[in-house]
């Protein structure tokens, strides 16, 4: 069950912020500043389950899902300020706040905006329309393929860097392109944090390159692609060069929509004779448009066993059947069954 937290309204609107401003400041009119619009505004989305598993080890348990608080702000007519502030509980039941993301962005104008901080990388499609509140989503989880980094992803999801995107003059085609520069993610060790907040553990930055299409002939329709290229640096190993192929097709109409992905993750370790490709998709297809609603999806991962970065994850498939409930405006309850398969891969290609 997910609920958005909606804010408290106040009986009676003070008066305006920049006229006392001004007095204190002791302002001329022409230099007052409009200190309402760029005040905080929070929004709060959270949500509990109950789960079960037949693995061994693992309970029926309710949960405690992310507290997310989203936090934006106008700073001007083309600066914007937005953050995504997370309380989550970990397997030992203790709560931690994660700062997911947090960007300022200049908005020159519908072909030219700049952002800067830490933000969703534009891989694929899934990873920059859903971001952390479980409301959000038509499904309770997201795909494996675009699971966060904490919750055993294999997937760069967040980068701390720069980020420019914008429309492609490109008349009834719809042409936007994506282009970042960041951190990347750790690799030196696997307990250390998964995103480069704060120091890069080499000089190499990451890339990534998209470019999608929203045809005006097809309402509804997004294709589109992405490329993304690192270097990692893990301990005890020579350098590995990271690159990540996305490719999707999308459509949400009135009363259907369809996600599909596919995505190749490509390990090349310097100076070592093979390179170890990953492939893996995912399909869905959910339907928000009614009271209740259904939804279904199957995906697919595999990972070759002596994979340099990520050898404990092997194979995993299986589909995923559910139905969505809306409780009202802001609340909503779903039910998901996924039948997850597990198996190890021993693959190369030379």
């Amino acid at each position: 069950m997910a609920a958005e937290l909606p804010s408290q309204a106040s009986p009676q609107a003070p008066p305006p912020v920049n006229q006392k401003l001004s007095r204190t400041l002791n302002l001329p009119n022409r230099r007052e500043m409009d200190v309402n619009k760029t005040l905080l505004r929070i929004r709060g989305f959270s949500d509990v389950t109950l789960h079960g598993s037949d693995l061994k080890g693992n309970t029926t348990s309710f949960s405690l899902g992310q507290l997310d608080l989203f936090v934006t702000s106008d700073l001007s007519e083309k600066l914007k300020f937005l953050s995504e502030i997370v309380f989550e509980a970990g397997e030992n039941n203790a709560y931690g706040v994660d700062v997911e993301r947090l960007l300022v962005t200049y908005s020159y104008n519908d072909y030219l905006n700049v952002g800067m901080g830490r933000f969703h990388s534009a891989i694929g499609f899934y990873n920059t329309a859903y971001h952390h509140s479980t409301w959000f989503q038509t499904t309770t989880g997201r795909p494996f393929l675009f699971e966060f980094e904490d919750r055993g992803g294999i997937l760069p999801i967040h980068n701390v860097g720069v980020t420019v995107s914008g429309r492609i003059p490109s008349g009834r085609l719809g042409l936007h392109y994506v282009a970042e520069v960041g951190n990347g993610r750790t690799s030196r060790s696997p307990v250390d944090e998964a995103v480069q907040n704060v120091v890069d553990e080499n000089n190499h930055k990451a890339v990534n390159f998209a470019i999608f299409a929203r045809p005006e002939a097809i309402p509804g329709l997004q294709t589109g692609f992405s490329i993304y290229r690192d270097v990692l640096a893990p301990a005890n190993l020579p350098r590995i060069g990271e690159t990540i192929i996305a490719a999707h097709a999308i459509y949400s109409g009135l009363n259907f929509e369809w996600l599909n992905e596919a995505v190749l993750l490509r390990h090349a370790p310097q100076g070592a004779p093979r390179v170890f490709d990953t492939p893996g998709f995912y399909t869905r297809s959910p339907n928000d448009s009614a009271l209740i609603a259904p939804t279904c999806a199957t995906s697919m991962s595999t990972l070759p066993g002596n994979e340099p970065v990520f050898s404990d994850v092997g194979l995993r498939h299986g589909p995923s059947v559910g139905l969505r409930y809306d409780l009202g405006e802001l609340w909503l309850s779903s039910c998901n069954t996924t039948i997850l398969r597990y198996g190890s891969v021993s693959r190369s290609t030379r």
